[in-house]
């Protein structure tokens, strides 16, 4: 839950600093006669729906310039490099002959050699 309320506070102070650095409000603190504080902002929607809309069209390319990119490279049917897919393991090199007859550990000889 504390996690879930600093996600909610990170993305309102973000928000509010990236509203503030584009110009889509002003605020206007002033003294009035009588010494009381005045805050007035000014939110201009016209910058701010078009800012939007210019960020959304921005991501819409992005992520379709890479699925073009997907797709033309699934249709030139080029594989991903090698060692990134799962494959079939390689059956162990053993030789046959002294299996019967050595000291085996998973697959590997084990058995002492002989100074002979």
């Amino acid at each position: 839950m504390r996690n879930l309320l600093a996600l909610v506070g990170a993305l309102v102070i973000g928000f509010g600093g990236l509203g503030w650095y584009m110009g889509w409000y002003q605020i206007h603190i002033a003294k009035t006669p009588e010494g009381n504080i005045r805050v007035e902002t000014d939110v201009d929607t016209k910058k701010v729906t078009q800012d939007s809309g210019t960020a959304l069209k921005q991501v819409g390319t992005f992520v379709g310039e890479k699925m073009d990119q997907a797709g033309q490279t699934a249709q030139a049917g080029q594989q991903p490099t090698p060692g990134t897919t799962p494959g079939p393991a390689a059956p162990p090199t053993t030789n046959p002959q002294s299996r019967d007859t050595g000291l085996w550990l998973f697959g590997h000889d084990i058995t002492p050699k002989t100074g002979k």
